[in-house]
């Protein structure tokens, strides 16, 4: 079976997908800086950095950037906006080094991995200060929507999800992180969020979902975003 692949060109600025890809980034980023507002000389692992927009994020915070990703491709577009290397994904920790960045994020990719947990530990293993972690939020209100279609097809690469609940249960308990806080990107209400697209446009509807609609249920937005601390 053919797994869809992450497209190597976005067009944000007429596709609301693309629109989201980048901005779950960008609330992540604006969730550390809210932590730790000096940000300016930090080093930052961008693991699975894709296309690099992360890393380009990152650097114009002033952060040291370096990326990672399974697929060179990713890799030599990622490299415009810092180092970027082809990830060892079986032994990360030995490929960059124990605490080797002050802050290491991973925006949905765990849901791609066949072992997440032992990622998420890998991880912590290479922070000295944040581990940054987004990914598909199972709770989101499209699935209850369709309640009546559970089986309704989503990305091929996804292997697992999460809500907020089970996500901290697996960070706490089991990978020696603390939540220090969530971050809420967007909430999509189908159908209301279809009817706004269709009858006035993109840019409205992304207005609702990223502001009335995120405000009504925050823990239903698109990504579970978690700021975590690695625990002695």
């Amino acid at each position: 079976m053919k797994i869809e692949h992450l497209p190597y060109a976005i067009d944000p600025a007429n596709n609301r997908n693309h629109y989201y890809e980048t901005f779950w980034k960008e609330t992540s980023l604006a969730l550390l800086r809210e932590h730790e507002p000096r940000l300016s000389g930090l080093s930052l692992l961008d693991y699975g950095c894709g296309r690099g927009e992360t890393m380009k994020l990152a650097g114009a915070l002033g952060m040291n950037p370096t990326g990672t990703d399974l697929d060179p491709e990713c890799v030599r577009l990622a490299s415009e906006f810092g180092k970027a290397e082809v990830l060892n994904p079986e032994d990360p920790v030995g490929q960059f080094g124990s605490k080797a960045f002050d802050v290491v994020a991973c925006f949905h990719v765990l849901e791609h991995v066949p072992r997440p947990l032992e990622t998420l530990i890998h991880l912590r293993q290479m922070a000295r200060r944040y581990v940054l972690v987004a990914v598909p939020n199972l709770s989101r209100p499209r699935n209850y929507f369709n309640c009546r279609n559970w089986d309704q097809q989503i990305n091929d690469g996804h292997l697992q999800s999460w809500d907020h609940s089970h996500f901290r249960n697996m960070a706490e308990k089991h990978a020696g992180l603390r939540i220090v806080a969530w971050g809420h990107d967007a909430t999509i209400f189908p159908p209301f969020s279809n009817l706004l697209v269709k009858f006035f446009g993109q840019k409205t509807a992304i207005q609702f979902e990223t502001g009335l609609f995120k405000k009504m249920w925050p823990y239903g937005s698109i990504s579970v975003i978690a700021l975590m601390e690695p625990l002695p």
